[in-house]
Formats: structure tokens, C-alpha cells, sequence
């Protein structure tokens, strides 16, 4: 009784945890589904802040490259004319007319002019006579003047132009050479910073978003108004910088800048020159539509988790009520229904299972047949109340007596008992047998049917090793039975054990009765 209720516990727990793990198993994978479609979300926000950036990226070196393109086409053709002694000698006014055209004079495009081989300006295309100026220590005049051989178009450092009230300014410009190959000066524009910083303020960006236009030795040109980097400072060592220079357009993420910002970049450099336009957007602002699907996800996944296990809970409550009625409805059926005891129907199915159980292990067996003397006496001198009242008396003190998960004790049926005893030997036996005995006859229930005065139990004895011999489980049954017999030959109030073995059994039990 003891075994069962055991392994019964044990079967609701596991069933317990079966269940449970197989909650927590839906809603991972409720979860994982949650987390592809967040992940999705996540993706997508980038790909189209991305995607965003680059088109600004795309359109701003696109409008640089042909505004430099086209400034560059004057100065093609103020070199040209200075190359040409046609033009060159020409009266100064209609020079003047002919070697700067009007796109000189276009919004954001400062002076042009020419300069000889010491820096001299010797033509303006602000009029006649020229203004007053030597160059020779701008960076873009050592450059021209340095090199081996004609660089072509050169974009400069940033400055401030001494001619133009301290205006920041880029200079691209050209090398002119004298008929034998050697340096003879430069034609040389000027282009406002302020040009491409309005370029870029009119771009419609958030606080904390960046653009900017860098050389491609990392010198910044301009940027817009809240890009707090200086003009003219140089970012070659941004952790950035040598990705963006690898490829001609692209995009990346950024670890922290120095205003603890990490922002998503898209750049393109501009055709054939030597300039990158970049476009930063913080990716703070980009992910929070993003966090905001997150928080309705999170909160959906955890109504459903909340509602999944609120059913699963009131689903294991009910498996639990019926499992309770199904085992009370089967321990009824199985159980006695005066001691309380398992019942002769739960007797033979224990027996059997621990038979063969003893007969994998090799374990001893034994069995304790237990009969209350004179029982029939003592119901017709005391009635049947009293005799219900002591048969619930002994059932106790055998329950009692079992102390073992595997020990396990029956009502065989009247006033009979039987106990079952796995991995017990005949000796181990007999002790817990003269235990019982003189516990039952310690109630001191009177009974005037027996010598002593009170009631008393006899009990029989039998064990047996079911790999010994052939020895079965009704062999150890009725060798129980016999020893019981002898026992109330004895006088009663009494154990014996029997001794029979297989071969001659049948003959025994004969006799004993």
C-alpha cells in the first residue's frame, strides 16, 4: 500500500513536470517567434534609416561633383586662355571678358585667379587692376609647385581667405606650365565652406544627426550646423575612417563618438574627386519607433504567457482532482473497507508484481498468513460490532508493523491477514511475525474463547527464493498456509515457519491438515 501510494506520488510529479516543461517549451518558441518578428522590426528600421541616409548621402555628392565639375570648367578655360598669347595680349577689358565667364560669379564660388610662379596674383577675375596678394605659402601653391608633373585638379586644405574677411574657403585648382614643362603657377577658385554648410542645413535632419564632407586624407571640410567638429581638423584616425575610404559607397554603425552618440553612417564619395560625403543618424533615434513595437510585443507576449500559464494551472488542477477522485475510486475498490487495509484483489496483483520482481533480483520472499484465534466465538459471545471494533484493532497493529515503501500487508478475507515482505529471509521473517503477535495480544481485548483471556493472533511463516529450486508464488502460499495450520495445532497464539521444500511440498500441506 505504502509502494503504491509512493510510485502513484511519483507518476503525479512526473506528469507535473512533463507538463510545465512542456509549457515552458510553447512559450519558448512563443517567444523565439516574438523575438523574429522584433528582430524584424529591428532590421527593417535600419534598412530604411539606411537606405534614408544614402539617398541624402547620394544626392549631396551628386549636386558637389557637378558644381565642382562646372567651376572646374572655368578654370579649364582661364588656363587655356593664359596659354594662348591671342588672348593673353589682349586689351585688359575685353581679356577680362574673355578668360572669366559669368559662372565665376555663381552663389558660393569665391574669386578666380591667376597666380605666377612666385604667388603673385596676376589675374583677377574681381576686375581690373588686380588686387594686391602673394600665395606662395598656401598649401594648394606648394603642392602644384612641388610636384613632379602636372596633378591635375587639386582640392585644398580649408582656409581663411585673406582677401574675403577671414571667410573659411577651398581652393580647387589647376597647374600652369610654361612651354619647356617647369612650374609657371596656378589658376586657382576659391569655393565658400558656407556653400556646402547651407547645402547641408538644408537637409532635413534631427538633432544629433550628422553630415559632413572630408577629403581623402580625413581632413574635415564642412559639416552641418550640429556637427561641433572644427573645419580643417583631421579624423584619419576615427575608427571609421579607413572603412569609408575602402569602398566608393556604403553604409556602417559606429561605435561611440566623442559625444557619446553611436549613429548609423551612409557615405559616398564624390565622382572623381577626392571627397567623401558622409551622413551620420543617431541610431537612438532610429530604434525608438523601434522600442516602442518592442513594448506592445512584450506586452502581448506576456498577456499570452500569463494566459498560457493560467490555463495550464487550472488544466493541472483539474488532471489533479481527477487523478485525486480516480485514485481515491481505485484505492476504494482495492481497499477493505472496514481496517482500511488493501483488500484480497490488491493482495494477489502486490504479490505477483514482487514475485517477479525477486525473480530478476534473485532476493528471498517472504509471506505471513496471520488468523485471529477463535474469531467465530468471539462474535457470537461479544457480537459483530465488537467484532468489526477488534478487527480494526489488529489491522492497525499490522499496518503498523510494515514499515518498509516495499512492505506490504492485506485483509486476505473474515478474519485473516497477510503480510508481504520483500528481500526478507525466514529468520527476518519470523521477528516481525512475534512482533505483530505480541503486539495484538498487548491490546488486551478481552476474550473468554482463548486460554490466555484475550484476543490472539497465530501466524504462519513461508519464504522462499524464487530462483531456488521451483519453488512458484502459490508454493510459497500454501506453505504459508501450512505453517499457519501448525501454528493453531500448536495450541495457537502462536508462529511457526515453514521449512518445505518444492519437491515434496504437495505432501506436507497434506498432512498439516
Amino acid at each position: 500500500m505504502k509502494l503504491l501510494a509512493y510510485l502513484r506520488s511519483k507518476l503525479i510529479r512526473s506528469s507535473r513536470t512533463f507538463v510545465w516543461s512542456a509549457t515552458a517549451c510553447v512559450l519558448l518558441i512563443l517567444l523565439g517567434f516574438f523575438l523574429a518578428i522584433g528582430y524584424d522590426f529591428y532590421r527593417s528600421a535600419l534598412r530604411v534609416s539606411e537606405q534614408a541616409a544614402t539617398n541624402v548621402a547620394t544626392l549631396a555628392q551628386q549636386t558637389i561633383a557637378r558644381d565642382i565639375e562646372l567651376y572646374a570648367l572655368s578654370l579649364q578655360s582661364v588656363l587655356d586662355g593664359v596659354n594662348d598669347p591671342d588672348i593673353l595680349y589682349q586689351e585688359p577689358g575685353l581679356r577680362q571678358k574673355i578668360l572669366f565667364d559669368r559662372s565665376a560669379t555663381a552663389p558660393g564660388l569665391g574669386a578666380i585667379v591667376v597666380l605666377d610662379e612666385h604667388g603673385d596674383i596676376s589675374l583677377d577675375s574681381q576686375g581690373y587692376p588686380v588686387r594686391a596678394g602673394n600665395f606662395a605659402d598656401r598649401e594648394y601653391f606648394k603642392v602644384h609647385r612641388d610636384a613632379a608633373e602636372d596633378i591635375g585638379l587639386y582640392v585644398s586644405e580649408p582656409f581663411k581667405a585673406r582677401l574675403q574677411d577671414q571667410a573659411w574657403m577651398l581652393s580647387v585648382s589647376r597647374r600652369i606650365s610654361k612651354p619647356d614643362g617647369s612650374f609657371g603657377g596656378i589658376v586657382s577658385g576659391t569655393i565658400r565652406v558656407s556653400y556646402f554648410e547651407r547645402l547641408f542645413n538644408n537637409v532635413a535632419m534631427r538633432d544629433g544627426d550628422r553630415m559632413f564632407l572630408l577629403r581623402d586624407d580625413g581632413t574635415l571640410l564642412a559639416r552641418n550646423a550640429s556637427t561641433k567638429a572644427k573645419i580643417g581638423t583631421n579624423w584619419k584616425s576615427s575608427p571609421i575612417f579607413s572603412q569609408v575610404m575602402a569602398r566608393t559607397k556604403g553604409a556602417l554603425v559606429s561605435g561611440k563618438s566623442t559625444d557619446g552618440i553611436t549613429r548609423l553612417y551612409a557615405f559616398h564619395h564624390v565622382d572623381r574627386l577626392p571627397l567623401v560625403v558622409a551622413v551620420g543618424v543617431s541610431t537612438e533615434q532610429i530604434l525608438a519607433p523601434w522600442r516602442s513595437k518592442m513594448m506592445v510585443l512584450a506586452g502581448i507576449f506576456a498577456v499570452m504567457a500569463l494566459g498560457v500559464i493560467g490555463l495550464v494551472w487550472m488544466l493541472e488542477g483539474e488532471l489533479r482532482r481527477r487523478a485525486a477522485a480516480e485514485e481515491a475510486a481505485e484505492e476504494l475498490a482495492r481497499t477493505d473497507s472496514l481496517t482500511g487495509l488493501p483488500n484480497r484483489r490488491w493482495f494477489d496483483e502486490t504479490l505477483s508484481r514482487t514475485w517477479d520482481s525477486a525473480v530478476r533480483d534473485g532476493g528471498a520472499v517472504s509471506l505471513l498468513m496471520i488468523d485471529v484465534d477463535h474469531f467465530k466465538l468471539f462474535n457470537d459471545s461479544y457480537g459483530h460490532q465488537a467484532g468489526d471494533r477488534t478487527l480494526v484493532a489488529v489491522a492497525a497493529v499490522i499496518d503498523k508493523a510494515v514499515r518498509r515503501p516495499d512492505d506490504f500487508a492485506a485483509r486476505y478475507g473474515g478474519e485473516e491477514f497477510v503480510v508481504v515482505l520483500p528481500n526478507t529471509d525466514r529468520r527476518g521473517a519470523a521477528s516481525i511475525a512475534e512482533a505483530i503477535r505480541e503486539k495484538i495480544r498487548a491490546l488486551l481485548v478481552g476474550h473468554s474463547g482463548t486460554k490466555e483471556g484475550f484476543v490472539t493472533v497465530s501466524i504462519g511463516v513461508s519464504s522462499a527464493v524464487p530462483r531456488s529450486g521451483h519453488a512458484t508464488r502459490e508454493h510459497l502460499l500454501r506453505d504459508a498456509d501450512a505453517a499457519l495450520y501448525h501454528a493453531k495445532e500448536a495450541g495457537r497464539n502462536t508462529v511457526r515457519v515453514g521449512n518445505v521444500l518444492p519437491a515434496d511440498f504437495e505432501r506436507q500441506v497434506s498432512r498439516a491438515r
